[in-house]
């Protein structure tokens, strides 16, 4: 009994140094959801989107109203998608030529029909959708469906890289529900060994300065996208260059 317990005791021991490895995310259980601790979270390096350093890249977005800048006069003109694009050409002299098949009021579910339109050209895919799903499905269903939409993806176009955007806090007494879905894209992002673009983690706290940066309660206004469009900048240069 004694050698069964030895023997038990280093099993577990090989399994937990296994774990952390791999990088493997670690969890906190709180009173809520479980959250992914920020020290896990880890940039996989790029491989399509490093060719804006030598030639134009093909980006693909799917979602909803956050991915086509739902919340400013010009979409086209102060969205997050035009300022990214003109701050990495600034820094490759690369463009970056956008397919945003995202549509305001969307849910996985429409991410889901788009992504089968997805080229296997594409050197990129952004996904940006969940805050309408909070009330709709559970984070476990709403995991299944997002793993499942990579799995697309990947299938469509095997050699772009996949981006998951967490999208921003929204003023209300209870992010409960979105919190779960944060939790969710972040565990299948990892797991996926996809990139996390994770934008909630950016913007306040603090309810009377978060409504400063957004247009509704909800959508992002010029001062919230340009927050948005400087963090993917700096996120993506970063790994860029250390491809």
């Amino acid at each position: 009994m004694k050698h069964k317990k030895i023997i038990i005791y280093l099993l577990s021991a090989t399994l937990a140094f296994t774990l952390v490895s791999l990088g493997i995310p670690e969890t906190v259980t709180a009173a809520e959801q479980p959250v992914i601790t920020a020290a896990v979270t880890k940039a996989n390096p790029l491989t399509g989107i490093k060719k804006l350093e030598k030639a134009k890249v093909s980006a693909v977005i799917l979602g909803d109203s956050i991915a086509v800048s739902q919340g400013v006069s010009n979409p086209l003109k102060n969205g997050w998608t035009k300022e990214l694009k003109t701050s990495l050409f600034k820094k490759y002299s690369n463009n970056i030529v956008w397919d945003n098949k995202a549509s305001s009021g969307t849910t996985i579910d429409y991410c889901l029909q788009r992504a089968t339109e997805i080229k296997s050209t594409t050197d990129a895919v952004f996904i940006c959708v969940g805050r309408n799903d909070r009330n709709i499905y559970t984070p476990k269903q709403f995991s299944k469906k997002y793993a499942q939409l990579i799995r697309v993806i990947k299938r469509k176009a095997p050699d772009a890289d996949i981006f998951c955007i967490v999208e921003p806090p929204m003023v209300s007494e209870d992010e409960s529900l979105f919190l779960g879905i944060r939790t969710a894209i972040m565990e299948v992002s990892d797991k996926t060994e996809s990139n996390l673009l994770d934008l909630w983690s950016i913007f306040p706290r603090e309810q009377i300065t978060l409504d400063g940066l957004l247009s509704d309660g909800l959508h992002p206004n010029t001062r919230g996208y340009k927050l948005i469009s400087n963090y993917m900048y700096k996120r993506l240069v970063r790994v860029i260059n250390a491809a």
